[in-house]
């Protein structure tokens, strides 16, 4: 079918109750986080949605070749900040390498993409994925002045008065999303419930109760 993305097999009645699966073909649509944040017959998959429900995906494509073992080292492990210095150093030394080129410019890339979508995040006033998006920048890009920055905005963001009850149900939101994930699915339910009830004025009270509508919970 052409299809060149992995394909992931998942069984069992709580794989089945975490992807909302009711019949077959089923298909889910998982946000950046992990979070199932669609399920339904694959040709009602909202296509629109896909691309924005990965804005925090980070991702940088391998580099092949000897002479690019360190770099893709870098990669593999997730040390973009490292890995954008070691090309910025292969560059110094030959700077006509389209490979070095090329992965200059995926780093950059991928580090504009997650500041537009963390400075996005804290204009929606989703201050709680902005923390997250500020922490993953940080860690992914350490070395990196950008990481000092996210750090900094970070910091701000908490400092916010707006911001208070939006961090509060977020972190009760990732305590939610582990226990699903874990597999403990009535749990689950429960916490979603009460973020529901207690933050339902917060993207992270929206997101609980659109879990439970679609689970029928």
């Amino acid at each position: 079918m052409g299809i060149a993305y992995p394909i992931a097999k998942v069984k069992g009645e709580s794989a089945d109750r975490i992807y909302g699966v009711k019949g077959f073909p089923s298909a889910a649509l998982v946000d950046a986080s992990g979070r199932v944040i669609w399920s339904g017959h694959p040709s009602s998959v909202p296509r629109g949605e896909i691309e924005k429900a990965l804005e925090g995906t980070a991702f940088l494509p391998r580099l092949e070749g000897k002479a690019y073992k360190k770099v893709d080292k870098l990669i593999v492990s997730r040390e973009y900040g490292k890995a954008h210095a070691e090309v910025l150093k292969g560059l110094q030394k030959d700077s006509a390498d389209e490979t070095l080129q090329g992965a200059q410019v995926s780093i950059e890339a991928l580090l504009e993409k997650m500041q537009g979508a963390a400075n996005a995040a804290v204009e929606g006033q989703d201050f709680g994925v902005a923390l997250d998006t500020y922490s993953q920048i940080e860690k992914l890009f350490k070395g990196h002045e950008a990481a000092k920055l996210a750090k900094a905005d970070a910091k701000a963001v908490e400092k916010n008065p707006a911001a208070k009850d939006e961090i509060a149900a977020w972190k009760k939101m990732v305590k939610a999303d582990e226990t699903q994930f874990e597999g403990d699915f009535e749990k689950a339910g429960k916490l979603y419930a009460a973020i529901a009830k207690k933050y339902p004025e917060t993207k992270s009270g929206e997101r609980a109760q659109a879990f439970l509508s679609r689970h029928h919970m």
